[in-house]
């Protein structure tokens, strides 16, 4: 508010003596001197405004600049030693028929539509951090085929039961097909070719 009066009383010692005498003009010519007063007014606290924006940007890109310098960042492995091993016997199963992916939220595959709100605050925490191990993908559509999840030693099979059921029927609606692996489990790539349905003459 004081920036604004400032500037106002900045506009009016600009402006001649004479003009803001309005008593001694006809009304006609009080009238266009108030008008003009507004206008300049008004042009001016608009310049003044994108200036002070644009010098913002300009402000925060330069300290984004800065920050920049003083972070540090290094590549994290997407994936285990474990999943590593995994993802290579299911890419050589599948590489003749699908695409293969890793580590995919399963809001990525599919599009959810619940109507009972309720169950649709349950459905969304339920299924908001499932993650699918590996997802096999058509070539062609680009639409998933297959969900694979991997189980670990030390999952909760109480809470991955319950959470199990909901996501094979989400897939199950979707028309994609879920494949449970074992992570210590030995799999070799003809049976895990025999796992996932395929076989060299698809």
């Amino acid at each position: 508010m004081d920036f604004f009066v400032g500037l106002l009383e900045r506009l009016l010692e600009w402006i001649p003596r004479d003009w803001l005498d309005l008593a001694s003009h006809p009304p006609s010519s009080q009238t266009l001197v108030a008008g003009l007063i507004i206008v300049a007014g008004f042009v001016v606290v608009v310049v003044l405004v994108r200036l002070r924006r644009r010098k913002g940007v300009l402000t925060d890109g330069a300290r984004i600049e800065d920050i920049a310098e003083q972070v540090s960042a290094m590549a994290r492995p997407l994936m285990d030693s474990p999943d590593v091993s995994m993802f290579n016997l299911l890419l050589l199963a599948v590489r003749d028929h699908f695409l293969l992916l890793s580590k995919i939220p399963l809001r990525s595959l599919v599009h959810l539509r619940v109507e009972d709100d309720a169950f649709k605050r349950v459905v969304a925490q339920t299924l908001r951090n499932v993650t699918v191990d590996f997802v096999a993908v058509h070539p062609g559509s680009g639409l998933p085929v297959k969900a694979i999840f991997v189980r670990k030693p030390g999952d909760d099979a109480m809470a991955s039961s319950s959470q199990e059921r909901l996501v094979e029927a989400v897939f199950h609606k979707a028309g994609i097909e879920v494949i449970l692996l074992d992570q210590e489990a030995r799999y070799g790539v003809e049976r895990l070719t025999n796992l996932l349905g395929l076989d060299e003459d698809m």
